[in-house]
């Protein structure tokens, strides 16, 4: 497949080497900072960059519920300035959910000069947090890289915490380890309502060991969606599904990281394969911990100021006064 230049990136190369500083790299990716383009366009660049982006940004949908509008906003410039902070790199950064963090990963991505392009997807329902049900509408957001090998990738960095913790290759059945005993894969196959015999879809698939059942999350084609076509998702999707109904901040560890996110200041650097340990995780009014196995509840609140304490221990997010304000009568607000 040919890509051809078509609307410039959203980024500049100063903004890009900023993300790069600020997404705590393994040293030897140092040398590429000033000259992002000269990463090399490797699996294991890929790999490395997808890894430092998902345990560095928070998935959170906090913008729905601590906003004066209570929707998201996913501009790409927009998108800068909330992840990196308005001094680009402080710790006033933030996260963001689906459609924010894949836009800004996808236009990371394209400056450096990766051939990547957006794509949808297509969400399942779920019962008691299990997929189950049929595939919904336009509800997530997924991007494709084509590598100079030839290799195809779907890199997903915004699924939560169920979400891959690589990139995945496109090869039908192709199963990688993802955190603990749990395995994901992705499936070329058709989904059950399904008429047209061409083209069929990517199904992505997860058991959570390798005596257990294959059960699918969502279902892809390979088919180019635009900004406009993100914004259009983002109106419901932001507003009308859980995110509506549930404030939810997830962070990814790596190997020896800790969990309260102001002990990372003494971490030495990431080697070069790190690997994804764990995962913190916020839920309306609890934080959780998955290490690769069952997941516990460490902390658990029951008013406002204890939840924005939360949100700084354990995932580094400082709201402003007027955010914090936005909350009173909202039907997510604590005591």
């Amino acid at each position: 497949m040919a890509f051809r230049d078509a609307l410039p990136c959203a980024y500049s190369t100063e903004q890009v080497a900023a993300w790069l500083r600020h997404i705590s790299l393994p040293a030897d990716y140092d040398r590429y900072i000033a000259d992002p383009a000269s990463i090399p366009k490797t699996f294991d660049s890929l790999r490395t960059l997808f890894r430092c982006q998902i345990t560095t940004f928070p998935y959170e949908n906090l913008s729905v519920h601590y906003s004066p509008t209570h929707l998201v906003n996913i501009r790409p410039d927009v998108l800068y300035t909330k992840m990196l902070g308005p001094y680009e790199g402080g710790r006033e950064g933030r996260g963001g959910y689906c459609m924010e963090l894949s836009i800004f990963f996808h236009h990371m991505l394209r400056a450096i000069g990766f051939d990547v392009y957006m794509t949808g997807i297509r969400n399942r329902t779920r019962t008691e947090g299990v997929p189950s049900g049929e595939y919904q509408g336009w509800t997530h957001i997924n991007n494709i890289v084509h590598l100079p090998s030839g290799e195809k990738f779907s890199v997903d960095v915004a699924f939560g915490g169920d979400g891959p913790t690589s990139p995945m290759r496109m090869v039908s059945g192709h199963a990688v380890q993802n955190l603990g005993p749990q395995e994901v894969r992705l499936v070329n196959d058709h989904i059950p309502k399904q008429r047209l015999t061409e083209p069929k879809l990517w199904i992505y698939q997860y058991r959570n060991g390798p005596d257990r059942e294959w059960n699918s999350f969502y279902s892809f084609a390979e088919i180019e969606f635009f900004q406009e076509d993100f914004e259009v998702q983002n109106w419901w999707t932001s507003a009308k599904t859980l995110h509506r109904w549930t404030v939810l901040v997830v962070r990814f560890l790596r190997d020896g990281e800790p969990v309260k996110f102001e002990e990372r200041k003494d971490m030495l650097p990431s080697e070069a394969n790190f690997k994804v340990a764990g995962k913190v995780m916020m839920v309306n009014d609890v934080v959780k911990l998955n290490m690769g196995g069952k997941t516990s509840i460490i902390y658990s609140f029951e008013t406002e100021e204890e939840r924005l304490k939360a949100l700084w221990d354990y995932f580094g997010i400082k709201l402003t006064q007027d955010e914090i304000g936005c909350i009173k009568g909202w039907d997510m607000a604590l005591k």
